[in-house]
């Protein structure tokens, strides 16, 4: 399963979210597709910085700068457009079987890996299942949350993983603009699709302040980088199924 990351400008998220992902347990043996919304050169450099052992493929992505969705809602559709060019490469060009979300601004946990790849194989191979995506963040996760316990949510879009036998559907209701994330959530409820949840959460939200997230108070940034558990060792997944709430 390769890891997308959609990256545009914001360095110093990026830079955290690189460190993270270095420590990632098996990261070695997938890789890294970036789709880079800009040219700025720090940017670049962080990316062609990683350790050899980190396999990255760097695909530049010119933004949808000259149609009216742009005009309309300018960051909104070049988000959207960023993650679907990702998607559509991982799934219509690579033949990937499944494929993992991360964004620049989420830090990975140490299993951030090996978690997707367990609930894929459990929860996603294959066409029977009305999962449709597995989801890496959970701002209530504690230190007492149980690593193989999931739940039915909404649709978000921090970190997540799905299927190619999703992506038809995926591609179907995919939204330009007015909130991609929001609208395929919507649409998946309706249609009875379920997206599961972590009771550990797997990323850590870092972008406070960006097109769907503006967090002010000091307490609230505290909730994100402080509060909020997200183990740093590796968790054994052989033998274990998850546990469905």
């Amino acid at each position: 399963m390769p890891i997308l990351m959609p990256v545009c400008d914001r360095p110093h998220y990026l830079k955290r979210v690189l460190d993270g992902l270095i420590q990632v347990d098996g990261i070695n043996e997938t890789i890294i597709i970036v789709s880079q919304d800009c040219d700025q050169s720090s940017i670049t450099s962080l990316l062609t910085s990683l350790p050899s052992f980190i396999r990255i493929l760097i695909l530049p992505h010119t933004p949808p700068y000259f149609s009216l969705p742009r005009y309309v809602d300018t960051n909104e559709y070049a988000t959207s457009a960023n993650v679907k060019f990702l998607l559509e490469f991982s799934f219509e060009y690579m033949f990937a079987d499944g494929a993992i979300l991360l964004e620049s601004d989420l830090i990975p946990s140490v299993d951030f890996y090996r978690y997707h790849q367990w609930t894929y194989q459990h929860l996603l191979m294959g066409n029977h299942s009305k999962i449709l995506s597995i989801h890496s963040f959970n701002i209530h996760s504690t230190n007492l949350s149980d690593p193989y316990r999931l739940f039915s949510r909404q649709f978000d879009s921090w970190g997540w993983s799905t299927a190619r036998t999703r992506w038809n559907w995926l591609k179907n209701h995919w939204t330009k603009y007015n909130g991609w994330d929001s609208i395929i959530s919507r649409v998946a409820k309706r249609d009875k699709w379920i997206c599961m949840i972590p009771k550990l959460s797997r990323t850590r939200m870092i972008g406070l302040k960006g097109i769907n997230v503006n967090v002010k108070l000091e307490s609230e940034k505290k909730q994100f980088e402080e509060d909020m558990y997200m183990s740093e060792k590796k968790i054994e997944y052989r033998g274990r199924k998850p546990n469905i709430l």
